[in-house]
């Protein structure tokens, strides 16, 4: 019976079963290949024109400030932390990036160095002071998960909310790892997000960054934002059932299912995944039975044989979910209260030795189950 309540949901990939902090590994932010919202690095510089918007530089190769010199040739934040970043890249240092904020305009200045100072003080000379020089990825971790306000509010800077949901920012990002202006192309796609996205993103990083980049603590912060706060009527067996038909990584099609349960299965679905997260899947068996939904026929004794053949991997969440849907409500209520026995007294039981245990253990449980 060890197995019995084995409910860890591996479909969900990012939402669930994420590292704690940078480099990859799945998580809120993370997309398949390992990436995340700290591979804010640009390869190459960009300038902003009068309009706001960045245009790119055509110069190629490590730019490192040299063109940029002039006081107030950088308009925006981005071009002056992607500067910074350039002329940082080779060699770390607390003055690196010196020249690139003397070229600051002034409108720009105080997000720049706001974003600069606390990449100075938190990762510089804390979490990658071990290194020398610091590597990039150190660097660009670290900026993630201690500095996500500043970041964020540089990507913002005299921009103006877009059409799309939140949602559409984690697979945007993605995206943008493949593109030579990284940068320019992570703050375009918080910069397409309307303003509720935006509020829900903001809810998602101020979460990741109060915990330490442990996104396991944001979950219900991180469904938020997959699914642009929607509901509708689903319960929470039809939201695991649809979530585990989604590929590994694929984050659209995770919010898409959260988005399409009740309001009561949504809960219900944080609920089983922050026991998981807090206490481990076999300390979860209450709130699994009730996101399984039992309206099915099926007594008790045949829900726990069904429930002992799910054997172990990735299908063993699935398929205990589907052994308890099919159980009467009654017979549920029954198993819930075997289960936590068997699994206290009979955990390593193998084939006629669990009733055995069962009869000299757990008898009146397993009575109760033997009638319902």
């Amino acid at each position: 019976m060890r197995q019995v309540i084995v409910v860890v949901l591996t479909t969900l990939g990012l939402v669930a079963c994420g590292t704690s902090s940078g480099g990859g590994g799945g998580g809120v932010y993370y997309g398949a290949d390992g990436s995340n919202l700290s591979d804010v690095t640009p390869t190459t510089d960009s300038a902003a024109g009068e309009d706001g918007k960045a245009t790119t530089d055509t110069k190629t190769g490590a730019d490192v400030a040299t063109d940029v010199v002039q006081p107030g040739s950088l308009k925006t934040c981005i071009a002056s932390s992607q500067c910074a970043i350039n002329a940082c890249q080779a060699s770390w240092s607390a003055s690196c990036g010196q020249t690139c904020a003397n070229a600051t305009a002034t409108a720009a200045a105080p997000t720049a160095a706001a974003l600069l100072d606390c990449t100075v003080k938190k990762c510089l000379q804390g979490k990658c002071a071990g290194t020398t020089p610091p590597t990039q990825k150190c660097m660009d971790d670290c900026t993630s998960s201690d500095c996500p306000n500043e970041l964020v509010a540089c990507w913002a800077q005299g921009s103006t909310p877009g059409s799309k949901g939140c949602s559409t920012i984690l697979s945007c990002l993605t995206n943008c790892n493949s593109d030579p202006e990284r940068f320019t192309c992570q703050a375009a796609c918080y910069n397409a997000v309307n303003t509720t996205g935006e509020g829900q993103f903001k809810t998602l990083t101020d979460c990741v960054s109060a915990n330490g980049g442990d996104t396991n603590k944001c979950v219900k912060e991180s469904l938020a934002c997959l699914s642009d706060g929607k509901s509708g009527s689903a319960t929470c067996y039809d939201l695991q059932a649809c979530m585990g038909k989604c590929a590994a990584g694929d984050t659209t099609c995770q919010g898409a299912c959260y988005g399409v349960g009740s309001a009561s299965a949504q809960t219900e679905l944080l609920t089983l995944l922050n026991c998981v997260t807090a206490s481990g899947a076999n300390a979860c068996l209450a709130p699994t039975i009730t996101c399984a939904t039992p309206t099915g026929s099926v007594g008790c004794i045949d829900t726990a044989t069904c429930v002992t053949g799910c054997g172990t991997g990735a299908t063993q969440a699935a398929c205990v979910m589907d052994c308890l849907h099919k159980c009467s409500a009654s017979g549920a209520q029954a198993f819930a209260k075997l289960a936590p026995c068997m699994q206290k007294n009979c955990a390593n039981c193998t084939g006629s030795a669990c009733q055995s245990c069962a009869t000299s253990k757990c008898l009146s449980e397993a009575m109760n189950c033997n009638s319902n």
